[in-house]
This record gives C-alpha cells, sequence and structure tokens, in this order.
C-alpha cells in the first residue's frame, strides 16, 4: 500500500445461512469462496482482504475479557474486511459478469445477505507486524494524516513501558 494515499475500508458483517455449522460456514468461505473471488478482488485493486470468523467457542473466551468498557459481543458470524483505493473499486468490482453470474449467486451457499451489514469508512492501520505507526505523542514525531496509511518501513517506536497521562 502506497503510505501516501488514503485508503477505504468495507467490513462486511455477515452471518451464515440456517442450516449450516459455523465450522461449514468457515470451511466454505476460506477453502472454496475465498479461492473463487480472490483472482478477481486482486484484478479490481483490493489492496487487502481478510476474514474474522466466530465459533462455537468464541462467546467463552469473550467472557474472559468482558467488563464494563467491553461488554457486548457482536452477534455476527463473519467480518470481511475489504481495503480500496476508492469506492469505484468496488463499483467495478460488482459490475464484472463473473461476479454477476458466479460470485455473487455463491453467497446464497453459506451466508444469509438479509441479515448482513455494511460498515464503510477510512482504513487506518495503527499497528503493523507488532511496530507501532503512529506517534505516541510523547516522542516528537508526526502522526500520518487522517485517512493515510503510515510508511511501515518507518514504524514510530514507543516502550511498551510508557505511562499514559491521565485526563
Amino acid at each position: 500500500m502506497d503510505p501516501t494515499k488514503k485508503y477505504l475500508c468495507l467490513n462486511i458483517l455477515g452471518f451464515k445461512r440456517n442450516g449450516i455449522t459455523p465450522e461449514e460456514f468457515q470451511d466454505y468461505m476460506l477453502n472454496v469462496h475465498a479461492p473463487h473471488v480472490g483472482g478477481l478482488l486482486a484484478q479490481y485493486g483490493i489492496v487487502h482482504w481478510s476474514m474474522t470468523h466466530a465459533d462455537d467457542s468464541t462467546p467463552e473466551l469473550f467472557n474472559k475479557i468482558r467488563d464494563g468498557l467491553f461488554s457486548n459481543l457482536a452477534p455476527f458470524d463473519v467480518c470481511v474486511t475489504l481495503v480500496m483505493p476508492d469506492i469505484d473499486t468496488w463499483i467495478r468490482f460488482k459490475e464484472d459478469d463473473f461476479f454477476k453470474k458466479s460470485v455473487g449467486p455463491d453467497h446464497q451457499r453459506f451466508a444469509d445477505p438479509t441479515k448482513s451489514q455494511m460498515l464503510l469508512g477510512w482504513y487506518q492501520p495503527l499497528i503493523k507486524d507488532g511496530k507501532l505507526l503512529i506517534s505516541t505523542g510523547l516522542d516528537g514525531a508526526a502522526a500520518p494524516a487522517p485517512g493515510t496509511v503510515a510508511d511501515a518501513a518507518a514504524p514510530v517506536s514507543a516502550p511498551v513501558s510508557e505511562t499514559v497521562p491521565q485526563v
């Protein structure tokens, strides 16, 4: 990704189709649907694509961090994250004949698109490969402009032991 450019991020918050297990849903998305659509996403300029799947174990895991600050577990089965240069990238992708004839209809096999929700906003990576990409405000380094991607080759480092000022 070009660190000087602003990128748009689409998060698809999806649900599995009734009648399939979380494991079947994840397996289909990763081993059938992803290979089916991946080349088309790359062809149209998607620069980052990932999936986060919930399963039967995640509610119990979430209970370990549940508190007054983090108290509501979202009901979605998957969060698909797609980062692109602009909205026209997504529009062109969805207008492709292969998407219309094959990729779009494939969703009916594993997902419930009627319940899916979308979050569209500006992509701002903050840590990459364990390296802080933003200024802590304590080291004098300038933070990247909002909506731009920090240069991963020149990460801003901050000691883990820094104390955060109380407001």
